[in-house]
């Protein structure tokens, strides 16, 4: 192994822009993501909620504006692990490396089990299917198995295909609403700030929005695997990002003037999801589209966060900073084979297991929460890496605006959101959240320390913030 580069076996050169602006999108996972913060978003911001999205799309903004640049110079399947090591330094590297890679590696547990159980209401409600929704997760987890396993390739195909359908319908709906709006017509109103009535309220549906956001960063961890690298991931994460704000912003509108801006109080406390009672009024009763395109986007999620979660996993233990086993790659397909499995594993493991003890939609709330949580160090990480990178390595390219004021922005954001996540305290399960992403950061200083720093182990830190040699 030479000091600047580290070896791959990954497959190489096999994705292009679109590719790893699916994997972002598809992360991002936009139907569930507007379908189901829409009602709170109301709640909270009433008429405004349009407007909410809007604006964590631009502090998300503040977020990628160093992302991309620690992308384009540091392109490897370590991801935050590489970038975080480079600029601050190997043992803060892999905190944040291991804090994103088991957060993610939980995310498809969460929302296998929510989509399962959003299948098994909808189907026995409708037309009398009684298939516990367990069956549909383990059904869904195995696909994300097999797509994990078998490359790549064709899980950018999955994610193409069912990001675009998902959008479509999403888009479909709020243009729907708009050409025959409820109660209050067509009107703007929703994004004049003279009509935040509650700025505390708005402040939380923002809060909300921006980890609906959440997954644009994942792009990098394609980044051995794509065409161009240095190129196409800072691309994707801007992107997807930008794809992303404008479907919000557009369907979130769409979706009030539909159910009509006169009646926003009946969205809020809808009892049934507001996208399933529109597409029932506007689509004649056609509410299984709907339905279609939200296991859709759980699918597409789920396949996005075990290419994501897998890739860290494989690029942390490249380096010997996890156990060596996950290193194994798969001698056809070249896909990062150990982590693959112990990551299916695990999830299927939290799905069932925690699922059934708190039920499906308290598992994805808790642990939805819990990524919250885990996001804010993180992100604050890559934000330090990325100033002293560009300041102490990169001097040419330090910015004012990207490498300071955009992460004093966004960092300040987060740790509001933060306070306001635990001020005051979520009621059980919801309350577990906080914990958990202690237990996770416990489990990280038990292997840095357990582990890592003892005498004769440390020979990772000297390759932690080092480039794969994919030329």
């Amino acid at each position: 192994m030479s000091t600047d580069t580290l070896s791959t076996t990954l497959s190489t050169g096999t994705i292009g822009l679109g590719g790893a602006l699916m994997q972002a999108i598809a992360q991002i996972s936009p139907t569930l993501g507007i379908f189901y913060t829409i009602a709170f978003t109301t709640t909270q911001a009433g008429k405004t909620a349009p407007l909410t999205y809007l604006a964590a799309f631009l502090i998300c903004l503040t977020l990628a504006a160093p992302l991309v640049g620690l992308a384009r110079h540091l392109p490897s399947a370590g991801g935050f692990y590489t970038y975080v090591s480079a600029g601050i330094g190997p043992k803060a590297g892999f905190m944040t490396g291991w804090l994103y890679g088991i957060s993610v590696s939980v995310v498809p547990a969460a929302l296998a089990a929510f989509t399962g159980a959003v299948l098994q209401d909808e189907l026995s409600a409708k037309y009398g299917i009684g298939i516990p929704w367990w069956v549909y997760s383990s059904i869904i987890l195995l696909i994300c198995f097999a797509c994990a396993y078998r490359g790549i390739a064709i899980s950018v195909r999955f994610l193409v295909v069912m990001t675009c359908f998902e959008m479509i319908v999403g888009l479909g709906l709020a243009l729907t609403g708009i050409f025959n709006p409820g109660p209050g017509g067509v009107n703007v109103s929703g994004f004049n700030p003279a009509n935040i009535t509650n700025s505390s309220g708005f402040f939380l549906a923002v809060v909300l929005s921006i980890f609906a956001f959440t997954g644009f960063e994942s792009a990098a961890a394609v980044g051995e695997e794509s065409r161009d690298p240095k190129r196409i991931i800072p691309k994707a994460i801007i992107g997807s990002l930008v794809l992303i704000g404008i479907f919000y912003v557009v369907t979130a509108w769409g979706l009030q003037i539909g159910w009509g801006t006169d009646d926003l109080d009946s969205l809020a406390n809808s009892p049934t999801a507001p996208a399933f009672v529109l597409s029932d009024r506007l689509w004649n009763g056609a509410s299984i589209i709907v339905l279609i395109a939200l296991v859709n986007s759980g699918l597409g999620v789920c396949i996005a966060c075990t290419t994501s979660a897998t890739r860290t996993l494989y690029g942390i233990a490249r380096t010997d900073a996890l156990p060596s086993f996950l290193t194994k790659t798969h001698s056809v397909h070249r896909t990062p084979l150990a982590a693959v499995l112990a990551q299916s594993a695990l999830a299927l493991i939290v799905c069932i297991g925690l699922g059934l003890l708190l039920g499906p939609y308290n598992l994805f709330n808790t642990l939805g929460t819990t990524g919250t949580f885990i996001y804010i160090p993180i992100f604050i990480m890559m934000n330090i890496a990325a100033f002293r990178f560009f300041r102490t390595r990169v001097r040419a390219e330090f910015s004012i605006w990207a490498h300071v004021i955009a992460p004093i922005i966004s960092t300040t954001a987060l740790i509001v959101i933060g306070y306001n996540s635990i001020v005051p305290l979520p009621a059980f399960p919801v309350l577990l959240a906080p914990f958990i992403a202690g237990l996770y950061v416990l489990v990280g200083l038990v292997i840095l320390f357990g582990r890592n720093l003892r005498p004769g182990k440390r020979e990772w830190m000297k390759h932690a913030g080092e480039l794969p040699d994919i030329s």
